[in-house]
């Protein structure tokens, strides 16, 4: 079966070697704008199958052709584009996916969600699916909200945390760096006693104990798609349990926390175009415009080998409530492999590609072997139970570790 991946970026690498490896998907088409980008990623990683075109996201005309006849089109680039993909695969009848909804820049993510979700019925109707927000987070995160919801009678609160380690001599890019600060510069969604609200960016910090090795690590509220699914989602899908508290937060190292937060205060992270010598100019295009490209993958394999990067993560859900009349909690906890175990299968991919597009290439994998049945839009918290149990799995297939705990009153 054909897929079309759009973006050969740091998470379209990731999802072209996974893909590569699934025997039912039989041909990889990689579209990027950049076609020599596109090129190097299908001869280092596509395993022989893979295809490499010219591609722009935003072109509809363009995706509707490269489309044709796919069984899947995997969305790899920024969520800027992701309308008009969708637009694309629902004229030709092929199913879509995405890792997020994402920060565009004349929406929130909140608004950027609602407005792809309003496709549903037109992608009931075609008789295709949607499948949204398939990353680590939202994605893993979504998942084990979801599993948590499900298992308790009473479910009140979901707090979803993601810290990360990195020691590197050098810059490296580990996300979309336009995202991340556009994000961070966003008061923070969040759901309070059963109200949507706003903080103040950098927000609700708080000290939690990480399991080893992260130890005692600081988070801030931080906007994202979880806040966005879940108190629709889950109520919607299982019944009303009550849900009153959702949370997501993000943390690093508490210094480096406190400089991002200086330069989102400085107005550098802000969209909002700026008069500059007669030029209109969004200071965060500026600032991404000057960033250091990270190393070429031969270096970053150097460096890696050599022990000067260090690159992990760990990403929870806690889901508080009831089960059988006594207070309970369900804890679902993902620890990324480390940049050394990585770099020996994809040179040139770190914990946050490697974590975020494999997650998502597992649910592809899903969608072109029809385990995903469902039509119109869906998210991971509300696949069919089996797939999700399935998915959680697998993860543990490619070296993404998966723990889980419930406490509850005993007496």
């Amino acid at each position: 079966m054909k897929v079309l991946i759009v973006g050969a970026g740091a998470q379209g690498h990731v999802v072209t070697w996974n893909l590569a490896r699934c025997p039912e998907v039989t041909k990889i088409v990689l579209g990027d704008v950049d076609e020599a980008r596109a090129r190097a990623v299908a001869d280092q990683v596509g395993g022989g199958k893979t295809e490499a075109i010219a591609l722009d996201a935003s072109d509809v005309e363009a995706v509707k052709k490269a489309a044709a006849g796919a069984k899947l089109v995997m969305n790899a680039t920024i969520p800027e584009f992701n309308m008009a993909i969708a637009e694309a695969c629902l004229a030709v009848g092929v199913s879509y996916q995405d890792m997020a909804t994402g920060t565009l820049i004349d929406k929130t993510i909140d608004e950027a969600t609602l407005a792809q979700f309003e496709l549903d019925e037109e992608f009931k109707k075609a008789g295709i699916t949607m499948l949204s927000c398939t990353g680590m987070d939202p994605g893993v995160s979504s998942t084990f909200a979801g599993n948590g919801y499900e298992d308790l009678d009473v479910c009140t609160d979901i707090h979803i945390r993601d810290y990360a380690i990195l020691e590197s001599p050098v810059p490296l890019q580990m996300w979309s760096v336009w995202t991340y600060y556009t994000d961070c510069a966003t008061p923070p969604l969040t759901f309070q006693d059963g109200k949507y609200k706003r903080e103040k960016p950098f927000g609700l910090r708080e000290h939690y104990q990480f399991p080893a090795p992260f130890g005692r690590g600081c988070v801030i509220a931080h906007d994202h798609e979880e806040l966005s699914t879940l108190p629709r989602f889950l109520p919607k899908h299982f019944g009303d349990k009550g849900l009153k508290n959702v949370t997501f937060k993000l943390g690093m190292d508490e210094e480096a926390l406190n400089a991002d937060e200086a330069f989102v205060a400085s107005g550098m992270a802000s969209k909002e175009p700026v008069l500059v010598n007669g030029v209109k100019v969004r200071p965060i295009d500026v600032y991404c415009a000057t960033l250091t490209p990270n190393p070429a993958p031969a270096e970053m394999k150097r460096l890696v080998e050599a022990g000067e990067i260090q690159d992990y993560g760990v990403i929870l859900a806690d889901v508080w409530g009831e089960k059988d009349g006594k207070p309970a909690k369900w804890n679902y906890t993902i620890f990324t492999p480390t940049i050394q175990w990585i770099t020996e299968r994809i040179p040139g991919a770190t914990s946050v590609s490697y974590g975020t597009s494999t997650p998502a290439s597992i649910y592809s994998e899903f969608m072109v072997k029809d385990i995903v049945k469902q039509k119109g839009v869906v998210v991971p918290e509300i696949l069919d139970r089996p797939v999700r149990d399935a998915f959680i799995k697998e993860l543990g297939n490619r070296g993404l570790r998966v723990t889980r705990s419930f406490e509850t009153q005993i007496n």
